[in-house]
């Protein structure tokens, strides 16, 4: 790795880093996949990106954008080495025009941050659950959303316009400031949802919009999915503008009621967590107008409100579901593979319907819930990664996902992104698209240097469990070191979401991975496999830990 000197002269020693430790710290994100690049690079500025780019073209070196590592897809890993560019550092919010309605960011600045700026009198509407550690940047490569889509839209509804250094290190500048224009391609949508693959997204300019005046909640509680669903269809149909509509299903009650403890009659089948905003008297208007179509379709239950703190107890059992999921079992652990497909309104009764059935067919606990306003569902599985036949059947409920998704005209991804994980099926859905974006691909990018492995861009991820990362626990468990049922359940039970950043002072003064708790469990794992091996830098990285307990308190798996 000879152009790790190069590197340094770029970004300065501190920032290029090549040790062992710090590389296996970043092997990991959300997803099941691994990759473990050959250095980490802290970019503060498009120019040091544009001559980091320009030395990998030159040298045909792989390079992986990332920014707070959110990803539960694979789309931040380094399947074949290469160089990880961190851009979590380029954080700064350039300007906020509330005159004209946008800001001008760089992508390492974190949404909750963004939003806290723009309070209390605009925000920017793109809400992903991870949004008080995910970076702007990441949203737009892969087009997210969240609980708010169903009435603002996703990512690509909000950016303007973007700087962009491509794979052989031009800069790039697209879209405009002004409200609309027709000159030339719309580039600037080219490059959201490509997930680091066309271009290194430097600087975003990005739509905002005024507070709205007025927001209530409400739950309504239904025997059926079926009822809730038919509920959802109606009130969109009648263009009531829900801002949030979301739904828990009866598995996921259940693991709510029994992790949070929360009172919810056994007769509940399922949940809807509704939303309305804008003028105080349109909103109680339409809150009338839901109760009624609600009650046509035989609700038993519905509660309203417009107090803040009410409101917070309300949407604890949506806020709260991931963490409860992690936490039903422990050594067992949330394990996204082909998990947030998007089908058309009229036809979300009948997906529900499917996960039902794909979960009955396998026997198996599916937990469906998610932005059921915006045909958005969320359905996935915990299981003990040390069992083979929970990856088998997680593999043939994965494909049976793909097949019902694609029967009912949805997509495969309505907001993750598609990275290593859904790389394998990416074609059945898109067909000759997928020949034009390699087309693409092949002009902005003609080494293909660019996340490799991600969108099916190339051919390297051809199975659901290549680069896998629990391989070992299944081929040969017999070698894999144990430190004690406990210690080893809570490692396995970790889902690498990162979220253990927000109160580590460690990792808070060194920006460091391998000094955070993610980056432990990923050390510790590696070291139970034998994928690394003891050393003082190791040990180092463990002993910077001031035992504060900091990110016990953030970890959703209670870790």
């Amino acid at each position: 790795m000879d152009y790790i000197k190069e590197l340094q002269d770029i970004v300065g020693e501190e920032n290029a880093r090549a040790d062992e430790v710090e590389l296996m710290a970043y092997s990991r994100d959300m997803s099941v996949h691994v990759g473990i690049p050959e250095a980490i690079v802290f970019v503060h500025s498009t120019d040091q990106v544009s001559k980091i780019m320009a030395l990998a073209n030159s040298h045909r070196i792989p390079v992986i954008p990332r920014g707070s590592g959110t990803s539960v897809t694979g789309a931040v890993l380094a399947p074949t080495g290469g160089i990880v560019l961190d851009l979590s550092k380029m954080n700064k919010i350039k300007e906020i025009n509330r005159e004209d309605g946008y800001v001008v960011v760089e992508p390492g600045v974190i949404l909750a941050a963004l939003n806290a700026a723009l309070a209390p009198t605009h925000f920017y509407p793109p809400d992903p659950s991870s949004g008080v550690l995910a970076s702007i940047g990441g949203t737009v490569a892969t087009n997210a959303s969240g609980e708010r889509a169903v009435k603002y839209g996703g990512t690509k509804e909000w950016i303007m316009g973007l700087e962009v250094v491509l794979a052989d290190g031009r800069v790039l500048r697209t879209g405009t400031t002004v409200p609309k224009s027709s000159s030339g391609f719309d580039l600037t949508h080219v490059f959201i949802g490509s997930e680091g693959a066309l271009g290194v997204v430097t600087e975003i300019t990005a739509r905002i919009l005024p507070m709205p005046e007025y927001v209530a909640f409400a739950t309504i509680r239904f025997k059926t999915l079926e009822d809730a669903g038919d509920t959802v269809t109606e009130i969109l149909t009648q263009g009531i503008p829900l801002s949030k509509c979301e739904v828990l299903d009866s598995v996921s009650l259940g693991v709510v009621k029994e992790v949070m403890g929360l009172e919810i009659p056994d007769e509940v089948g399922c949940m809807l967590f509704i939303q309305v905003d804008g003028e105080k008297a349109t909103v109680q208007e339409q809150l009338e107008r839901i109760g009624e179509i609600a009650d046509q379709h035989k609700q038993i239950g519905m509660q309203a409100t417009d107090d803040a703190a009410e409101m917070a107890k309300i949407w604890a059992a949506r806020s709260g579901l991931v963490a409860a999921l992690s936490k039903v079992a422990r050594g067992e652990r949330l394990m996204p593979l082909v998990e947030d497909f998007g089908v058309p309104i009229s036809k979300i009764p009948d997906v529900i319907k499917e996960v039902q059935r794909v979960g009955e067919k396998h026997g198996f606990r599916i937990a469906s819930f998610g932005h059921v306003g915006d045909g958005n569902i969320h359905a996935v599985l915990v299981l003990d990664a040390r069992k083979p036949e929970h990856w088998q059947k997680a593999k043939e409920i994965a494909k049976d996902f793909i097949d019902v998704t694609l029967k009912l005209d949805g997509t495969l991804t309505a907001e993750h992104g598609t990275g290593m994980a859904k790389s394998p099926f990416i074609v059945e859905e898109l067909g000759v698209g997928q020949d034009v974006m390699r087309t693409i691909k092949e002009a902005l990018d003609p080494n293909g240097i660019l996340n490799p492995g991600k969108m099916g861009l190339d051919d390297m991820v051809g199975d659901i469990y290549d680069y896998f990362a629990f391989t070992d626990l299944l081929d040969k468990p017999e070698e894999v070191e144990s430190y004690g049922t406990y210690v080893d359940n809570e490692i396995l039970a970790c889902i690498q979401c990162g979220f253990c950043r927000l109160g580590c002072p460690i990792f808070a003064e060194t920006a460091l991975e391998s000094r955070n708790a993610r980056g432990h469990v990923i050390l510790a794992y590696n070291l139970m496999t034998g994928a690394v091996e003891p050393s003082e830098e190791l040990a180092a990285s463990f002993y910077q830990c001031t035992t504060c307990l900091n990110c016990k308190a953030t970890c959703p798996a209670g870790i």
